[in-house]
């Protein structure tokens, strides 16, 4: 009865952080995942507290966790095979992408789930054994026919290290093994698709440059996002002809969580990450048997999809890594854990239920802020501004928030004070739609000059884009500039289209007529 009920609770919590989502957020498919996760967390912690005061040895029971995730995993999986094949088509644009925004929370799900299912195959009756191999092959298979690299990455190298892992002759073959297979892997990868691989490599040759310009300490948290694009901006400056420049797009993550943290926390933070892995090493050597190598199985898999993607903006990814140290470390020093297990669990009561508290609060803003962009939406700006004002002394911290206000201020014509919320935005996140909403509230207010700064930025942020060379192109317009009108028209001319759409064809429709006439 006790299994039943722990598989019952994991199997919801473990649930609500791949399938919950609501509408009544402005991020509907991430947002509530994350407060589920937490309040989730918090009860754990209470009833692992209780446990912990009234039995002597109470353990966490990692069959029957690996049920629930083997379970919830591959509901996810079907769901997106039914996007992949058509029967059910998302509401994103997306084409397989399960109940997430962004195909990275699904396929990062998946991969990191498969351990718990191998370690399934071991186990149990013949039909127990079916039924794992069975999800083990759902999820590799979805995540290959959806063409996931970091995915297929992550799971072979899942599948590399699973079968000889027991035995002791192979590990060297293993390792080389191991070595040559992910060189070759991602090779081919690169190949497969190779505008979306450099893409990627612009993406790291930035950011590099990033960490280069704070190596110690980093930018601090959010610093990515705060600079990012900027140094974009920067190299496509300095190298204007650069065939990056097709490529080139908003971005909001450097694709590797390795880089990430280094821009964000520097030397410091890649030390702090360096001694958990070796934690985490020497752990596994102490007890490199049972639960331990399903654990460090799991941890290979994030290691692998974190260097080409950002698994860590999805709750699971935090779950797995948790359960997974935490089993390295309760394995290796037993003694310790169980002398240490009722203030170590204490702390941890009192952290998460601070953090529930807080979190209820800003569930509250969040849901007043979706409902007040949505009114906003259908026409009542004007009406919504003074509940934007009072949202914003509790969520000024939110970059998408700080957008989203000053976005209404300049629909609503309060261009001055849209120009100053924008550059709080900007300070949190500098990205090429920040720099279009800061040059139209410039263009309102007759600063051209500064109108012209922040759409050549955007223009280098993003050379592929129509956008801002158009909108420079207007404001020389109104300052009856016919010689940089004409200027700007040729550049736009000769811009190659990324994508086609009514927008770039109706601002290529103005530009060749504005060259028609002026040659007459």
């Amino acid at each position: 009865m006790k299994h039943w009920v722990t598989f019952l609770y994991f199997t919801v919590w473990f649930g609500s952080m791949l399938w919950c989502t609501s509408g009544h957020f402005i991020d509907a498919e991430i947002t509530p995942k994350w407060h589920c996760a937490i309040f989730g967390t918090t009860l754990f912690f209470f009833i692992s507290t209780g446990r912990a005061f009234h039995q002597s040895h109470p353990t966490l029971p990692f069959i029957t966790v690996s049920w629930a995730v083997m379970l919830c995993a591959s509901s996810q999986a079907l769901y997106g095979l039914l996007q992949k094949f058509g029967i059910y088509l998302p509401a994103t644009t997306l084409p397989v992408c399960g109940s997430f925004d962004n195909p990275a929370g699904l396929f990062s799900a998946l991969a990191f789930s498969l351990p718990f299912s191998l370690i399934l195959t071991r186990s149990g009756n013949q039909w127990q054994r079916i039924a794992a191999w069975t999800s083990a092959v759902l999820f590799t298979g979805t995540i290959m026919v959806s063409e996931s690299r970091a995915g297929m990455l992550s799971a072979c190298t899942v599948f590399l290290v699973f079968f000889p892992i027991k035995r002791t002759g192979m590990r060297k073959a293993l390792f080389w093994g191991m070595v040559a297979g992910f060189v070759a892997a991602i090779v081919f990868l690169y190949h497969y698709k190779k505008d979306s691989a450099d893409g990627r490599l612009l993406i790291w040759q930035c950011t590099w440059e990033l960490i280069k310009e704070s190596p110690l300490t980093g930018h601090g948290n959010g610093g990515f996002e705060a600079n990012y694009m900027h140094q974009q901006a920067d190299f496509f400056r300095l190298h204007p002809e650069s065939p990056y420049s097709r490529l080139a797009d908003d971005v909001k993550s450097p694709f590797n969580e390795y880089l990430g943290l280094c821009v964000s926390y520097g030397l410091v933070g890649a030390f702090f990450l360096c001694a958990v892995i070796w934690t985490i090493c020497l752990a596994w050597r102490r007890h490199p048997h049972g639960s331990s190598s399903d654990a460090i199985l799991c941890l290979l898999s994030i290691a692998v999809f974190s260097l080409f993607s950002y698994p860590f903006r999805y709750p699971h990814t935090w779950f797995f890594c948790a359960v997974s140290i935490f089993l390295l470390l309760h394995n290796a020093y037993p003694v310790v854990w169980h002398k240490s297990r009722q203030a170590v669990l204490s702390a941890c009561v009192l952290t998460a239920t601070l953090i529930s508290l807080r979190d209820i609060f800003r569930i509250r803003s969040e849901i007043r802020w979706c409902d007040t962009a949505n009114r906003s939406l259908c026409g009542l700006t004007d009406k919504m501004l003074p509940t934007y004002r009072e949202l914003y002394e509790e969520l000024n911290k939110n970059p998408l928030f700080l957008y989203n206000y000053a976005a209404e201020l300049n629909v609503a014509g309060h261009h001055a004070e849209s120009y100053r919320i924008g550059q709080e935005c900007e300070s949190l996140m500098a990205d090429y739609y920040t720099q279009l909403l800061q040059a139209d509230n410039c263009k309102r207010l007759k600063r051209y000059e500064e109108a012209k700064r922040y759409l050549r930025q955007a223009a280098l942020m993003c050379p592929n884009r129509f956008t801002p060379p158009y909108e420079l192109f207007k404001i020389h317009q109104e300052e009856s500039d016919t010689a940089s009108m004409a200027q700007t028209a040729e550049c736009i001319l000769r811009k190659p289209i990324k994508i086609d759409s009514p927008e770039v064809r109706r601002i290529l429709s103005e530009i060749k007529k504005f060259k028609t006439d002026i040659r007459h």
